[in-house]
C-alpha cells in the first residue's frame, strides 16, 4: 500500500521535532520500519526508465536454418559460426522452443 506524501511530510516533521520513530508511528497508524525507511530517504523515489537493451546477435530465423541444416552440430560449433558463445547458443534455443532430437 502507498502512503500519499503529504503523510511522508507529517512524519518526517514530527521526526525532527525530536519524537522518536516508534513513537512516530504508533502516532501516525504506520510500521516503524516505514518510518524508518522513510527518513533515510526522505523523497519518494520515481520509476526507473525501461532498460533498453541491444537487439539480439542470433535471430530466431537464422537459428532454425541453423539447425535445420546442421542437425547434430555441438553448441561451440553453432557459436563459432555465429560469433557467440555456446551458453548464449543454448539459451537462444530455450527462448525459442527448439529442444534437441531425441529420437534416431
Amino acid at each position: 500500500m502507498a502512503y500519499s506524501t503529504d503523510l511522508r511530510q507529517k512524519v518526517l516533521e514530527k521526526l525532527e521535532q525530536g519524537c522518536s520513530i516508534r513513537q512516530t508511528a504508533a502516532l501516525s497508524g504506520i510500521h516503524f520500519t516505514t518510518v524508518r525507511n522513510w527518513k533515510k530517504q526522505p523523497l519518494p523515489t520515481t520509476p526507473k526508465p525501461p532498460q533498453v537493451r541491444p537487439p539480439k546477435k542470433i535471430s530466431k530465423e537464422a537459428l532454425l536454418a541453423d539447425v535445420e541444416a546442421h542437425p547434430t552440430d555441438y553448441l561451440h560449433e553453432r557459436a563459432a559460426r555465429f560469433g557467440c558463445t555456446a551458453p548464449s547458443i543454448r539459451q537462444a534455443l530455450i527462448r525459442y522452443g527448439i529442444s534437441r532430437k531425441k529420437t534416431a
